[in-house]
């Protein structure tokens, strides 16, 4: 069963008079009224005119989101269809077909905002995610050679046999699809000319789709623009669409223009996702890679297009691919899709197949749109719970990062299996599990951002209830719980990286300041450390780090850290491409996506065993400081050390680290710290603070410079201010001279009411006038003058205004002082 979306959006209803009584619009007057079943086989843009029944909504009753039309109990009655379902435990489900499209929905959602048209059900994979775990196969690609592929495929868009038959040359491009303006029923257009090959029909107005235009520009070449996250004007790099009326083994170009991102694993040897519905029926297969001659780069803009901003530096993806089947569905991804619909039906499966007693779903808070936030406790209800410590592991708070909802399935299939690890950390632990932050986000096919049009993860330090409901509850929930005196023992975040190979760590150790504790630098990196060993293939230790960024001190990690005073605060990234850390190197799958979730438990379990024991507990700070001393370098570790670090009697190829205590272990961080910290705190884009779009990349500095430099500059503003005043104070005195003003002066001759004698106190000065024509010095000093001659405020006054004594007489100040001091030059 598929719990889809309906296909309401803002073209369905008037909003034009949001004071008045909202009347639907004739297209959805037409879905509304009672129909025969002839008519509910038409189409979604057709209808009768005859006898419709005209529905008013209540005065003032907001339409802002689907959930507004389904809590109508009127509207529901007569838009949704109700059927009832018995679970295997028994339990009852009401779900809501809608009569039109035979969609389906709940109480739970999905919902959406009515700007955002929704018009197709949710596309549902996971029979065939669930069949690929019987049959596991491995996905190469070769690192820095983006050309690779290209070479084996020879056949491309410009040299294939096609065009021998289609010679017909497209003089403009045609648009092909629009997210605003096509039929939600689209249909192969008749191809009157033979020479021209038959267009192929994209949708992405689904649950996660995000396609916004497209264009045809060539016989088999299309240009596609994907729609920004709602409410932004950037923030693209997920994508998800489909296509259909294509022909087999032609090769096809597709260029995406609209990426915001520098740099991309697709020039590394990533590949683009593909689903096939007439391979999946045959031949059982799932998502699978697919492209050739793929490249990122940046766009350079051919044509104008009204939906590219001007000032933004857009990128392109440019791949080419050939289709197995013809008339074929296929599917394209960015990674494997996960969507809010499929969340709740994995969540409602496990509910059937596990205990009550160890499974718990239930709902944290309703996101903006009215969708559940579900949170998820598992634990053994036998052991008291002042016996344990809890965990929270959360996932989508960035909606394109959809690995992490399969890492997030593999820790809810293992935490709650019969394994002897699971059920012993049931026993130890109570894990709050909230596996979608963002379900507005995932829903309407953003990359970054919810419905607000901001990061979350940047409002992790203040957030509102209103503004970020599942953030503000979730710590008010760990608020709650340590109010009570209950430990929490980590808080991981799972993301997914665009940038770089491999599963890795974003933690903090605290170690930043002059004087760092190098205990907390070891304790920090224990857990990471023991998910490398225990998945040495995908997790790679080397690329963690632990310093803490001032663009990221609003993370959920720092946060975490920082004001719950959770120690084992992390940000779990997962590549979108795979791992490079292997001898062959190849693509991530969901099996793997899912084994690593199991790895997170697995290393939880050692975690806590380790800490009970003072030996291995040396063993792993030993192991750490090798691992992170080996990733330093010989040549950037103090000479001092280099015969502590590296023994002269042990020649091998790679030289061996030679520590043998805790204590040396300190003392040598300690005095290696500055160089580590300043490798760990080198620039890095990660998903959890990656500068897209208003945000200031981090710049790293020490408090003591800093304030040193501010000293400084003080000064030098202060005596600057001091010559400017005197020098000011004499040019008044020539000027009052020569108009034969004086007498009112002290014996300064500066005026005492104005305080310019005051040095100390900061006033406005004007820079002159400055022109690159030579002017005399009469000239100079008329312009100086006519400056420096404004009336001052009294003494005492806490703002000067720019625009004192200043006017325009109705036009624009600096305009009509900019067009006297061109006169002036014009006389002289």
């Amino acid at each position: 069963m598929r719990i889809g979306q309906s296909i309401w959006s803002r073209e369905d209803f008037n909003l034009n008079n949001p004071t008045s009584s909202l009347v639907l619009s004739t297209k959805a007057k037409s879905l509304i009224k009672f129909r025969s079943d002839t008519d509910l086989n038409r189409s979604f843009d057709t209808h009768n005119d005859e006898n419709e029944q005209e529905i008013i909504l209540p005065h003032g009753h907001p339409i802002n989101s689907s959930k507004n039309l389904f809590s109508n109990l009127q509207l529901r009655s007569r838009i949704y269809e109700q059927q009832q379902f018995v679970s295997k435990d028994g339990t009852v489900k009401t779900v809501y077909y809608f009569r039109a499209t035979r969609i389906c929905i709940d109480e739970s959602g999905p919902f959406w905002p009515m700007a955002f048209p929704i018009k197709h059900p949710t596309p549902s994979f996971l029979f065939y995610t669930r069949n690929e775990k019987k049959h596991r196969f491995k996905e190469y690609y070769y690192l820095h050679d983006n050309h690779f592929l290209g070479k084996n495929h020879q056949q491309t868009f410009d040299n294939q046999p096609a065009m021998f038959k289609y010679t017909d040359v497209l003089k403009h491009p045609i648009l092909v699809y629009d997210m605003d303006k096509s039929p939600r029923q689209q249909q192969p257009k008749a191809n009157d000319n033979e020479q021209m090959c038959p267009s192929l029909i994209f949708e992405s107005r689904f649950e996660g789709g995000n396609l916004r235009q497209v264009k045809r520009v060539g016989q088999f070449e299309y240009e596609l623009i994907l729609r920004p996250d709602l409410y932004t004007r950037r923030h693209t790099q997920w994508y998800y669409f489909r296509v259909q009326n294509m022909i087999a083994n032609i090769t096809y170009r597709f260029r995406i223009i609209n990426l915001v991102k520098k740099s991309s694993l697709y020039n590394e040897g990533m590949q683009i996702l593909l689903f096939s519905d007439v391979a999946g029926k045959k031949e059982l297969r799932g998502w699978h890679r697919v492209g050739h001659h793929i490249n990122y780069a940046e766009y350079k803009q051919r044509t104008y297009n009204p939906l590219l901003e001007r000032d933004i530096n857009y990128f392109e993806l440019d791949f080419q691919l050939e289709f197995p089947h013809t008339s074929d569905t296929c599917y394209i991804a960015h990674c494997y899709p996960y969507t809010f619909s499929d969340l709740k039906d994995d969540l409602d499966y496990l509910s059937s197949i596990r205990s009550q007693e160890i499974f718990r779903r239930d709902i944290l808070c309703e996101s903006q749109a009215g969708n559940s936030c579900f949170i998820v406790t598992v634990t053994d209800e036998s052991v008291p719970i002042s016996q344990k410590k809890f965990v929270f592991i959360t996932a989508r708070i960035h909606p394109g990062e959809t690995n992490s909802s399969y890492m997030m399935r593999g820790v809810l299939e293992f935490i709650t299996s019969d394994d002897r690890v699971a059920q012993k950390l049931r026993s130890q632990l109570v894990f709050k599990i909230i596996p979608m932050l963002n379900p507005d986000g995932v829903i309407i096919g953003n990359y970054r951002c919810s419905l607000t049009g901001k990061d979350m993860n940047r409002n992790f330090r203040h957030p509102r209830k209103q503004t970020f409901p599942t953030i503000y509850h979730m710590k008010q929930l760990m608020q709650d719980l340590q109010k009570e005196e209950h430990e929490i023992l980590a808080f991981c975040d799972l993301h997914g990286h665009s940038r770089k190979s491999n599963v890795f760590a974003y933690g903090c150790d605290g170690c930043d300041g002059p004087q760092p504790n190098m205990k907390n630098f070891l304790n920090a990196r224990i857990l990471p450390y023991i998910m490398s060993r225990t998945a040495p293939e995908m997790f790679a230790f080397d690329y963690c780090k632990f310093h803490i960024h001032r663009c990221k001190e609003s993370t959920g990690r720092v946060v975490m850290w920082k004001e719950m005073l959770i120690r084992n605060s992390f940000t779990l990234e997962a590549s979108f491409a795979g791992s490079s850390i292997v001898e062959k190197p190849c693509h991530f799958n969901i099996q793997d996506y899912e084994k690593f979730g199991q790895c997170i438990c697995q290393s939880l379990r050692q975690y806590l065993d380790i800490l009970c024991d003072s030996t291995r507990l040396d063993s792993i700070f030993l192991d750490i400081t090798k691992s992170v001393l080996r990733k330093l370098g010989k040549e950037k570790i103090p000479p001092a050390l280099l015969p502590a670090v590296y023994p002269e009697e042990k020649q091998t190829d790679e030289p061996q680290i030679s520590i043998t205590s805790v204590a040396s272990c300190l003392q040598v961080l300690s005095q290696c710290h500055d160089t580590i910290n300043e490798q760990d705190a080198s620039s890095s884009s990660d998903s959890d603070s990656d500068p897209e779009g208003g945000e200031l990349p981090d710049i790293p500095y020490r408090k003591e410079d800093q304030s040193l430099k501010k000293k400084l500059k003080k000064k030098r503003s202060e005596k600057i201010i001091e010559e400017r005043v005197q020098r000011i104070a004499h040019k008044r005195e020539a000027n009052e001279e020569s108009n034969g003003i004086s007498g009112t002066n002290g014996t300064n001759g500066t005026n005492s009411t104005n305080g310019i004698n005051d040095t100390n106190r900061r006033i406005r000065v004007s820079y002159p006038y400055t022109s690159e024509i030579d002017m005399n010095s009469q000239l100079k000093l008329t312009l100086a003058m006519d400056k420096a001659t404004r009336t001052l405020p009294p003494r005492g006054t806490l703002f000067t205004s720019k625009y004192a004594n200043r006017s325009g007489h109705g036009l624009p100040i600096f305009t009509t002082e900019r067009a006297l001091e061109r006169r002036q030059v014009k006389l002289f």
